[in-house]
């Protein structure tokens, strides 16, 4: 019993860190967009207006990948459709930079961003394999920190690739070909099942709020989750925040450009932003795991109300630039960390993190976390076209009003979760 428990603490561990590094690397092909705005539109005329349209339909289409990939992962297995998601997310990414006209490169940033929503799915499926519930806050947590790691490294790199090149190419090919290595390093480490080795399955310990075990058809799981009332509170959450985070993820090289610094300082500078949620995701999971019984209301409602103080410091920011006679690129950075850090910890919860295996448990984590990842980034479609009109009527102060707006309405959604 020992030997296999060692066994098995070691094949979990090996899978762990296979899908952090590997979910990572999948921002390689994702951030790299906003790390060309600038070059597109001084070598290219693509505006602000036609960069959020590019952005918007991008998110777009992850979002309605996200909503077929859970059901898919839960039927399929979600290594298959985890390594699928990471090898042709690269290869659209490759032609990418090739060139062409406007609407190829709209379809195949179309494409990639498809492909990039396979890789969450497969991941929250596997999950569920290897952690029991009464860990799942910790351990989806953990895993979590994947996309902030993910969201450090790869403005570093960009930013080393913007400071020895001046073409656009580059930043589409040299992240798919990094994300191709990391996936032919990462692809033996994971695996399925505990029984895939000859391990035996963790015995089942499911939480209160999830779904009864699901038979077919294959939406049965979306109905059983969308009859819980709960849920649906979930979703307007997901919806709030994912349009949030997307702008942050979206548009702060171009605001930290806007505000003075260079194009390598602005990349370089958003990092503030995934760094400090890193910790905010590590702390969020934890705590509620270990003070709060499982419960994920408190942990968000006291962050989120944090996120909007950070939010309307930003909108503010030229004033107090002034006051405190410091630039406001400069400024911005902190503001920005203590965004990362009260929003990404809420938002690894319920953005198809530990909230979906609480409702979804082994048998419907992938759909759970499809639906609720799947409505956020429908919602974070706006992050371009929106931010990119209030942005040129109302400039940076409005656009981050509204965002403190939209954190307010999330706070007003996690209050009947206090207790669940």
């Amino acid at each position: 019993m020992i030997s296999e428990s060692r066994a098995f603490n070691r094949v979990r561990t090996r899978t762990f860190w296979g899908l952090l590094i590997g979910y990572a690397a999948f921002y390689l092909c994702r951030n790299n967009l906003s790390a060309a705005a600038k070059i597109l539109e001084t070598g290219h005329g693509i505006d602000k207006a036609t960069f959020g349209q590019i952005a918007s339909i991008g998110t777009l289409c992850y979002a309605i990948g996200k909503v077929v990939a859970g059901p898919i992962a839960d039927r399929i297995g979600g290594r298959r459709v985890f390594f699928f998601g990471l090898y042709a997310s690269a290869i659209a990414n490759l032609f990418i930079g090739i060139g062409g006209p406007l609407w190829l490169f709209i379809t195949l940033w179309g494409l990639s961003r498809a492909f990039q929503s396979l890789g969450w799915a497969g991941l929250v499926q596997i999950m569920p394999r290897w952690f029991q519930a009464s860990r799942y806050g910790t351990a989806m947590g953990a895993i979590s920190t994947s996309y902030q790691f993910g969201g450090v490294f790869t403005p570093m790199l960009l930013a080393g690739v913007l400071s020895i090149t001046s073409g656009w190419q580059a930043l589409f090919w040299a992240p798919a070909a990094l994300l191709i290595a990391v996936g032919e390093m990462v692809r033996g480490l994971v695996v399925q099942t505990p029984a895939d080795v000859g391990l035996d399955e963790l015995p089942a310990e499911e939480p209160e709020l999830v779904v009864a075990e699901i038979k077919p058809p294959w939406h049965a799981p979306m109905r059983a989750l969308l009859s819980r009332r709960a849920f649906w509170n979930v979703l307007g959450l997901s919806f709030a925040l994912t349009i949030v985070r997307e702008t942050f993820n979206l548009w702060m090289p171009r605001y930290f450009s806007d505000l003075g610094a260079g194009d390598a300082a602005a990349v370089f500078k958003s990092t503030a932003f995934p760094l400090l949620g890193l910790a905010g995701t590590l702390l969020a999971g934890w705590f509620s795991d270990r003070f709060s019984n499982g419960r994920r209301g408190p942990v968000i409602a006291v962050l989120l109300t944090c996120l909007v103080l950070s939010l309307l410091a930003l909108a503010n920011l030229p004033v107090l630039a002034s006051h405190l006679g410091v630039a406001a690129a400069t400024l911005a950075v902190p503001f920005t960390g203590l965004a990362g850090f009260c929003l990404l910890g809420p938002y690894s919860m319920v953005g198809g993190g530990v909230i979906a295996l609480d409702f979804g448990g082994r048998h419907a984590a992938a759909t759970a976390a499809g639906l609720l990842d799947g409505v956020g980034y429908l919602g974070a479609s706006l992050a371009g076209v929106g931010v990119a009109a209030i942005v040129d009527r109302a400039g940076w102060a409005g656009a981050w009003n509204a965002l403190a707006a939209m954190g307010a309405l999330a706070v007003v959604l996690s209050v009947p979760l206090w207790r669940k």
